[in-house]
């Protein structure tokens, strides 16, 4: 049971990560096909088998993200038990020796995409400089605090002993007390711009 559980957790990293690009969801779902095959060296069948899930799951995905019927956090709800659903029929196509495979090259890809948004997080404050016309001293404070509120997220992400809702709960917490915090160092048409880059990059996310 160990290890089916790590195996799904793996599995739902590499979903995760492949559902944050950019770009359409059935591109995304051959990509990783393609991926798996040639880290796992899938025959045909499995090949097909694990591209067929990943359209599936594209499509339910899509259909989910547009239904105006539900809110953010019952989509959310939906999404995860999607990915459930999708990661135990791929777990089902794979031997035992490629269920190792793809757990070494899922830890792999999370300590790089883990390195690549640390300094990501340590560029911040000066991409906001840039855009914002920030002074030396905010700039110096916004450094201060993505490092407290990187720390306290890390320190929410590890907690194992959070159920998931209550860590949603109190990521958003976080997250406001984060944009409260930020709010303080700006000032009125710095925040007024802030907004509009972070609505513009939720645009585009989706």
């Amino acid at each position: 049971m160990k290890k089916c559980g790590l195996l799904t957790g793996l599995l739902m990293v590499s979903t995760i990560m492949f559902a944050q690009r950019k770009g359409d969801p059935m591109d995304r779902a051959a990509m990783q096909a393609d991926k798996m095959k040639t880290e796992l060296s899938l025959d045909d069948v499995q090949y097909k088998a694990v591209k067929a899930i990943n359209e599936d799951f594209a499509n339910r995905q899509l259909k989910l993200r547009g239904d105006s019927t539900l809110s953010k956090q019952e989509k959310q709800k939906r999404a995860w038990t999607l990915r459930n659903e999708k990661n135990a029929a791929i777990a089902k196509m794979l031997t035992e020796d490629q269920k190792s495979k793809w757990k070494s090259y899922r830890i792999s890809q999370a300590e790089k995409h883990k390195a690549g948004m640390a300094k990501y997080r340590g560029e911040h404050a000066q991409r906001m400089q840039e855009s914002l016309s920030l002074s030396d001293e905010q700039t110096s404070r916004i450094k201060s605090i993505d490092k407290e509120y990187g720390d306290r997220f890390r320190t929410l992400r590890n907690d194992s002993t959070l159920a998931r809702e209550d860590l949603q709960k109190k990521a958003k917490q976080l997250r406001d007390e984060y944009r409260s915090k930020t709010k303080s160092v700006l000032n009125e048409e710095q925040y007024k711009k802030w907004e509009m880059q972070k609505a513009d990059r939720k645009r585009r996310k989706f």
